[in-house]
């Protein structure tokens, strides 16, 4: 239900691998007392670093955050999706930029922006990307007799999930032999829209898998010889559902923009509209596409992004800055 959370316990587990203690504190608020109380806990000990990673669950409107290194010592903060913040919610992130030890984003473009609004801070930022998000727990078996095409995410307006039930009818039309799976959470509280979803997989023959243990979704995405993602800002380095498709050597469909960085660009097919992608699906289904893009990129990119080799950046980073 909130990826910030999921990265943290999975960065933890990644850390406490990697030979250090790490503790995860879910905070009932974002407050002052909050913090002091996480201080009381844990501040005695002189190597102690406090993390913050932000936004996360029972944020509220709370300013607190923005002040943490007042409130706690050797304060490190990785800032998920600055560029979504309001001006006011950037600005409460002063006392971050000029006292924390480290400021950490996943993407360049994220710390570039941070450092148009902070520059003094420029000399203590840092870019270390998310990994995946679902461990591959299962093994690929040989190519399935037919085409299986997932969508893999949050399932809410504005995710694109209205791009794959069309791109599915279109396919049905059309009669490609595909079958099709939405794996994910129901998350959008606008009951016509739920509806919507149910119909529609009801009336296209589409599998809905629903709020499944990670265990299970590998399981399903390793079954998958696609993924169709159309995310409606882009494919880009935040995308953990892109990422876990990937790594599951699923064939990713997905929107480009400026926010998609060139590793991305390269190793995953592009679609504009759900015409687009029935063709390309049908294309890649009939072998006249390549299914896995620039394979040696991709493994690059991948080995990048496992836990252990992010968790080793950030002790590292621990290390140099306190």
């Amino acid at each position: 239900m909130c990826g910030v959370a999921d990265y943290t316990e999975r960065l933890a587990e990644a850390l406490q691998r990697a030979g250090a203690e790490a503790r995860v504190e879910f905070l009932d608020q974002w407050s002052w007392s909050e913090f002091l109380t996480v201080r009381r806990k844990y501040g005695r000990e002189r190597r102690t670093v406090f993390h913050m990673q932000y936004p996360s669950l029972h944020l509220g409107r709370s300013i607190s955050p923005g002040f943490l290194p007042l409130l706690l010592p050797n304060t490190f903060v990785t800032l998920h999706e600055f560029r979504l913040f309001n001006l006011l919610r950037k600005l409460i992130f002063l006392p971050t930029a000029l006292l924390s030890r480290r400021i950490i984003f996943s993407n360049q473009d994220e710390m570039t922006l941070f450092r148009s609004y902070f520059p003094l801070a420029a000399r203590r930022l840092a870019v270390l990307p998310i990994g995946n998000n679902i461990a591959r727990t299962s093994t690929r078996a040989g190519k399935p007799a037919v085409e299986r095409l997932v969508y893999f995410g949050q399932i809410s307006r504005n995710k694109g999930i209205e791009f794959f039930l069309d791109t599915v009818a279109r396919l049905r039309a059309a009669a490609v032999p595909v079958e099709a799976e939405i794996i994910g959470a129901l998350v959008e509280p606008d009951a016509t829209f739920v509806d919507m979803v149910k119909a529609s997989a009801e009336r296209h023959a589409i599998r809905l898998r629903l709020n499944m243990p990670p265990e299970d979704v590998s399981t399903a995405l390793s079954e998958a010889t696609l993924a169709l993602l159309p995310f409606p800002d882009g494919v880009s380095n935040k995308r953990g559902s892109a990422l876990a498709c990937l790594d599951h050597g699923v064939s990713v469909l997905t929107t480009h923009s400026k926010l998609t960085p060139q590793w991305l660009s390269v190793v995953t097919h592009p679609v504009q509209a759900p015409d687009d992608a029935a063709a390309t699906i049908t294309r890649i289904a009939h072998n006249d596409v390549e299914r896995i893009l620039s394979p040696e990129i991709l493994a690059r990119e991948l080995r990048a992004r496992d836990w252990s080799e992010i968790a080793k950046a950030h002790l590292k980073i621990y290390e140099t800055a306190t």
